[in-house]
This record gives C-alpha cells, sequence and structure tokens, in this order.
C-alpha cells in the first residue's frame, strides 16, 4: 500500500511538473509573482544600475538586473523615474520589464516606489511573453550614497 501512495505522490509532481514546463506553450494567462533584492548605485547623477536575485514563479531561481532614469524631484519632493527590469532564469531564458513611478523619501537615503509594470521583451521561453501587474521596491543607498540595497516585489499575469 506504501508503495502505491509514493508512486501515485510520484506520478503526481511528474505531472504537475510536466504542466508548470508546459505552460509557456500552452497560450493561456498564469499568475506571476516575483521577490528580489540586492545591490544598487548612481552610475551617473541622474541613473542607478542594480543587481539581485530571488525566485520567480516560473522561473524559479533567477537573477535581475535593472536601470533607472531619474527625473528632477517633483514638488512633493518624489523623483519621477523610468525603469527597465531583465529577469533571467538559471537556463538563461529572460524576461524584460519596464515601467515609470515615483521614488518617495521614506527616510534620509531610502526611497519607496510602487505602480504598474508591463512586460517589453523576452527570451527562449519567454520570447512571447506578454502581461503585466503591480510591484512595489524600495532602496537605500545609506551613507556616502553608493552602493546601496534594494527589494522588489512584482505580482501579477504572464500571458504566451
Amino acid at each position: 500500500m506504501r508503495s502505491n501512495s509514493i508512486a501515485l505522490a510520484a506520478a503526481a509532481a511528474a505531472a504537475l511538473a510536466l504542466a508548470v514546463g508546459a505552460r509557456a506553450d500552452a497560450g493561456g494567462q498564469v499568475p506571476f509573482s516575483a521577490s528580489f533584492s540586492g545591490t544598487i548605485a548612481f552610475t551617473s547623477p541622474s541613473t542607478t544600475h542594480h543587481d539581485g536575485s530571488g525566485q520567480a514563479t516560473h522561473m524559479g531561481l533567477t537573477t535581475d538586473s535593472g536601470s533607472v532614469i531619474l527625473s528632477p524631484p517633483d514638488d512633493a519632493g518624489c523623483y519621477p523615474n523610468f525603469n527597465t527590469e531583465t529577469l533571467t532564469a538559471a537556463n538563461g531564458d529572460q524576461l524584460v520589464l519596464q515601467w515609470h513611478d515615483r521614488a518617495c523619501p521614506i527616510g534620509p537615503t531610502s526611497f519607496h516606489s510602487n505602480g504598474q509594470w508591463v512586460v517589453v521583451g523576452g527570451t527562449g521561453r519567454f520570447a512571447d511573453e506578454t502581461g503585466g501587474g503591480s510591484f512595489s521596491g524600495e532602496a537605500d543607498f545609506g551613507p556616502g550614497l553608493s552602493p546601496g540595497t534594494f527589494r522588489l516585489t512584482f505580482t501579477g499575469t504572464l500571458q504566451s
């Protein structure tokens, strides 16, 4: 009886793995979530770059590389900005996201932002991906303003 239970569990796990692997070919809409952390630094007075790692659904352990173009602060002291984010799965497949938002101060060297992201490109199994959702992020540039740390979380949907 125990061997039947183990066989059933193994079959269920294999079916789930096949379903997740086939997802990109199925053409359906699926939930997406990801969470990343790493380092961020200014590359000029109006640009930053960050690199990190984390987990993403349909990608597993993923690296994150992004660049931000900052505009001068608005009347509220927030910095309007444009972001491009490249998420890279362990096998090299990439998903590219973009968004506009405002980074608002939450401390002497810390900023918070949130808004909506969209898929603008991809490679491998994400080559024809579309989708979008919401994000939330924080960056702390720390003493001397560089290098600092960042955290980003994404939720939404993907569709191929």
